[in-house]
């Protein structure tokens, strides 16, 4: 038979360019191998941020005044119930794709050329082609028997002790959820800093909180091998050695372009991604790549949601191109970290701990930034704060519209709320913020 468009990748970046060629009227077929959804929705964002909620919720009640707990975590409970949510999801992505004409095979896709797929025994002809097969966590051989995102999410209890060989987003995360529910958590990061390219003023309070909470981060340290015995050991090129009963490495993906024949193709590549321009088009002609597995921007979902948008508009014959200037970038840290856009000629500072609602959170530790022109035009921002993921995006749109820093000052937000933080911060650009006296 043949489609508009052959996908393959059924994650984030395909499933969006699918349902988006269906709404525009194009037939479709997306071709996933193991789960739709891909590892987004079933091992990585969605799971995690549930683990990351639960322990959240469990902090929070330790901090209340009057609240004494008793408790235990059953995390084979809390498994049913987070592949409960993830089947739920992945059924309504179905649905979904379904619902726009889509139609969805569950198999080993082989390209034989940029217009034909074989899948099994049957071959499938297209009009344009496009890869979205994503990314995996790069695995260490020599380290043994050690868990990656999938396995730790997997796990059946809280490990008395975790060491963390990465202090990218993942591990900062995960150690910071596992230290919340009972681990003691120790961070290895070869690099000087943690979360490394995320300015600095940002990771301050991410790092001061971790160490409050008795997480042990090690920088501009090398793991030289890991042994499992009763228990695991993690040897330092120091001569130190680290025992503990489990082990998670986060050193970053890699992107998924072997095992489908993409080598038939001869696409051009860059540092192993495939190659795009401005309209998510590879180097051949009618051949598209989204999401983690192509160039142009960091791999995460809602980059890959956007390619996915934008490759289908193109393969409808919308030209559309893509930008990710505004795109905004969050680590579900404790404060979470959101930013976007870029430094500006000026910046403002508010304090975390005079918006009003932190308070009743227990949480001052962070601070609202707006980077903005000489003129007032906001070219970017940064949040450490509760919730600021749930925050940063009315700052991506005012970098994205080009909004003037007053915009924001002058616009109403709802009290007490956190968001009030991104008012006042604006105010400062012209010294009135209501809560606040700056240090002249």
């Amino acid at each position: 038979m043949k489609y508009d468009a052959i996908i393959i990748g059924g994650g984030p970046g395909g499933y969006s360019t699918a349902i988006r060629l269906g709404q525009l009227g194009r037939s479709v077929l997306l071709v996933e191998k193991n789960k739709v959804g891909g590892e987004c929705l079933n091992y990585g964002c969605i799971p995690s941020k549930a683990l990351i909620e639960m322990s959240e919720s469990l902090s929070y009640l330790k901090t209340l005044p009057g609240v004494r707990l008793s408790y235990n975590i059953d995390m084979n409970q809390w498994q049913g119930w987070k592949w409960s949510m993830i089947n739920r999801l992945v059924s309504g992505v179905e649905t979904l794709c379904r619902a726009y004409g889509v139609k969805i095979i569950n198999g080993d896709a082989k390209i034989v050329d940029k217009q034909h797929v074989q899948i099994g025994s049957e071959t499938h002809q297209c009009d344009s082609l496009v890869i979205a097969t994503g990314s995996s966590p790069t695995r260490i051989d020599a380290f043994k028997d050690v868990m990656y995102n999938k396995e730790i999410l997997d796990i059946k209890t809280v490990p008395k002790d975790l060491v963390i060989i990465g202090g990218g987003y993942i591990g900062v995360e995960l150690g910071t959820a596992f230290a919340k529910l009972g681990a003691q958590v120790t961070l290895i990061e070869m690099l000087p800093s943690i979360l490394t390219g995320i300015d600095p003023e940002l990771i301050k309070p991410v790092e001061r909180k971790m160490k409050e909470m008795g997480i042990r981060i090690l920088l501009s340290a090398k793991v030289s091998s890991v042994e499992k015995k009763d228990k695991y050991f993690v040897k330092m090129e120091s001569g130190a050695s680290i025992s503990a009963e489990a082990v998670l490495v986060t050193v970053g993906r890699k992107p998924n372009t072997e095992g489908f024949g993409l080598e038939t193709l001869k696409l051009e590549m860059e540092n192993g991604f495939i190659k795009t321009d401005k309209y998510k088009m590879t180097s051949e002609r009618g051949v598209y790549a989204v999401g983690d597995v192509s160039t142009g921007g960091p791999m995460l979902a809602h980059r890959a949601f956007y390619d996915g948008r934008v490759a289908a508009h193109n393969i409808a014959g919308d030209k559309t191109t893509v930008d990710y200037y505004a795109m905004p970038m969050v680590v579900y840290s404790d404060p979470e970290i959101a930013f976007t856009g870029s430094r500006g000629q000026k910046s403002t500072r508010y304090p975390l701990a005079a918006n009003g609602r932190s308070q009743g959170l227990n949480s001052s530790n962070g601070f609202y930034s707006i980077y903005y022109d000489e003129d007032g035009t906001v070219t970017g921002a940064g949040i450490a704060a509760p919730r600021a993921s749930e925050m940063i995006s009315e700052l991506s749109l005012a970098v994205e519209t080009g909004m003037n820093v007053e915009d924001i000052g002058s616009t109403i937000h709802p009290h007490p709320t956190l968001s009030e933080g991104i008012q006042e911060s604006a105010e400062i650009a012209y010294d009135k913020p209501l809560h606040f006296k700056p240090i002249s």
